[in-house]
């Protein structure tokens, strides 16, 4: 699938690099602090509050479920101020297919954390997961979203501009994890 390959191809280095720096391998090391763990889980929200609004005024079908999953594990911590949200917009069909493939894409990564927060002494006391929740019925939206993207030829422009907004949203989630909470 020419789109697919895209967006994986063109924005991979940008994922690595995102990935690297994020507090997230804290839970896979089990290091994480319990204030650590819920920035990561506010930062998240963020970035999927900010894109997942944007995706869903071009994509009929699409469900903001992480946003709500977050904001139910950061309000069972305690963290309630949740306002916050990027300036991040969708114009097109083309470019909410390319923040969703980041957005949907995240799922794969959330799922392995998901199993790692049981290892990790330190969050013991949070109970059970809405996001990082470790399940697989966490990835329906990304196999939906491959059955969107299967469902749909795409020319070489809109391929092009959903290449590029991946990007962006990539750099919207970078700006999220730069984020800190105050009021842990």
């Amino acid at each position: 699938m020419e789109i697919l390959n895209s967006l994986r191809e063109k924005t991979r280095i940008l994922h690595e690099e995102i990935e690297k720096d994020n507090i997230a391998g804290k839970i896979m090391d089990h290091s994480i602090s319990l204030d650590e763990y819920k920035l990561l889980l506010f930062q998240n929200y963020v970035a999927y509050k900010s894109s997942e609004s944007e995706i869903a005024r071009f994509l009929p079908d699409y469900s903001m479920d992480k946003t709500l999953r977050l904001e139910k594990d950061l309000k069972n911590l305690g963290v309630t101020d949740l306002d916050l949200e990027l300036d991040f917009n969708c114009d097109t069909v083309a470019e909410a297919i390319g923040a969703a493939y980041v957005v949907e894409g995240s799922a794969m990564g959330g799922m392995l954390i998901g199993k790692e927060i049981r290892n990790c002494d330190t969050l013991k006391s949070v109970g059970d997961q809405y996001f990082f929740s470790g399940d697989r019925s966490s990835m329906a939206g990304w196999n939906q979203f491959l059955k969107y993207l299967r469902s749909r030829d795409f020319n070489s422009e809109e391929i092009s501009a959903a290449t590029k907004k991946a990007k962006q949203t990539f750099l919207l989630f970078k700006e999220a994890f730069n984020l800190e909470l105050t009021n842990c």
